[in-house]
């Protein structure tokens, strides 16, 4: 009886520790606004192109997107400077000697599990700004608009999606027990 009690706990333990990690996981995607720019391709120019136009983009809306109070806010500003931005990419690309096309939009993405310093963003669909280059068939660079973490730097390679990393699932109730508990389940 005493084994069916801390079975059962366990178990209510776990499925309300989900509840909870899934809820988290929830309001983090409808909380920010993502840049995704891809690039032409995976030679060694394009993606420099696409940190040349990344650069600029982020630095043109850096400050009005520090600006902003919520994410709605921050996806209107986005949606309202696509011409902008779509000019920006053009000249970029110009001004490197190409004559690919560019794509700008903002809308709902799907995206892998990612970590950015400390903070994880899991997997799941996520308001983004998207920029397209060419055949955008290249490897991707990603950071977050709003609340404003997105880095200008020629060393900074940014979020992409070119290696997976491990994610680290735990449940904070079972941290809670004291040190030295063990838990054992069995399936008898």
């Amino acid at each position: 009886m005493k084994k069916t009690v801390v079975i059962m706990s366990v178990i209510i333990i776990i499925i309300l520790g989900s509840s909870y990690y899934y809820a988290q996981d929830n309001s983090l995607n409808e909380s920010v606004l993502r840049l995704h720019v891809i690039a032409n391709s995976d030679s060694v120019n394009d993606q420099a192109l696409k940190i040349a136009v990344k650069n600029e983009v982020v630095a043109l809306l850096n400050t009005e997107f520090a600006e902003q109070q919520d994410v709605e806010q921050a996806r209107q500003l986005a949606v309202r400077n696509i011409p902008r931005i779509q000019e920006l990419a053009e000249k970029v690309i110009e001004d490197q000697g190409y004559d690919y096309s560019v794509q700008v939009k903002v809308g709902e993405y799907m995206f892998p599990t990612k970590s950015y310093g400390n903070l994880v963003f899991p997997q799941g669909e996520y308001k983004a700004l998207r920029i397209i280059i060419g055949d955008g068939v290249g490897k991707n660079w990603w950071c977050v608009l709003f609340p404003p973490l997105c880095m200008v730097s020629d060393s900074d390679k940014g979020l992409s999606f070119e290696k997976q990393e491990e994610a680290q699932v735990s449940l904070k109730c079972l941290e809670l027990l004291p040190k030295g508990v063990r838990l054992k389940l069995s399936s008898h």
